[in-house]
């Protein structure tokens, strides 16, 4: 009875062993079915991918003198420009020299310290008589001033030149500034005391 039972037992493994084995087999064959699925899919594909390649690069090669020459006759058209700014600048006035790096915040300052004095602008009157002639609201003359300034941050090469040349109108007549029944004073004297920035610069006004 024992012999049988080893028998049986014997013969149920190897079965399931020869199961395995042909599962196994099975499935190697589908893996390599795949692959040469996917080597074919590439060899199909290869000879358009090739064409497609050398197009384009021989599009390339056939624009790339236009390209070329498009790019160095914008470099030589841009480098004239900057010749001509350069020369527009000096004709206008603006030397080499290196220009202080803060005037443009300082002319916003000198302007708004002026807006806010309360006081009003114009010429001084003839020898002899108190006032301003034709004085504004310093307001309102800061308005004219700014649109000025604009112009004097690009001339002036320092903070002592523009506040020289914005308190001076187009006839270099100093502009004065009268504060409340104060006497008036002239407006770069006033700068120089009420404006930190440019009591600062007194030594070099």
């Amino acid at each position: 009875m024992f012999k049988w039972t080893c028998l049986a037992v014997a013969v149920v493994f190897l079965a399931m062993l020869g199961w395995l084995l042909n599962d196994l087999r099975l499935e190697i064959c589908r893996s390599g079915q795949m692959v040469q699925a996917a080597g074919q899919t590439i060899n199909e594909n290869l000879p358009s991918i090739v064409d497609k390649t050398r197009r384009t690069t021989d599009t390339l090669a056939e624009q790339l003198p236009e390209i070329d020459e498009k790019t160095r006759a914008t470099t030589e058209t841009l480098a004239e420009l900057a010749e001509d700014i350069r020369q527009l600048k000096e004709l206008a006035g603006v030397s080499a020299v290196a220009r202080d790096k803060n005037l443009v915040a300082y002319a916003t300052s000198v302007l708004d310290r002026i807006e806010s004095s309360g006081g009003t602008i114009g010429l001084k009157k003839a020898f002899g008589t108190k006032g301003l002639k034709n004085p504004v609201p310093a307001r309102e003359w800061v308005v004219g001033a700014r649109k000025e300034a604009v112009v004097l941050t690009i001339l002036a090469n320092s903070k002592s030149e523009f506040a020289t040349r914005l308190t001076r109108n187009k006839f270099h007549s100093p502009w004065y500034i009268q504060i409340g029944d104060n006497e008036p004073m002239s407006l770069l004297d006033w700068l120089k005391a009420n404006h930190q920035a440019t009591k600062e610069l007194s030594s070099s006004i």
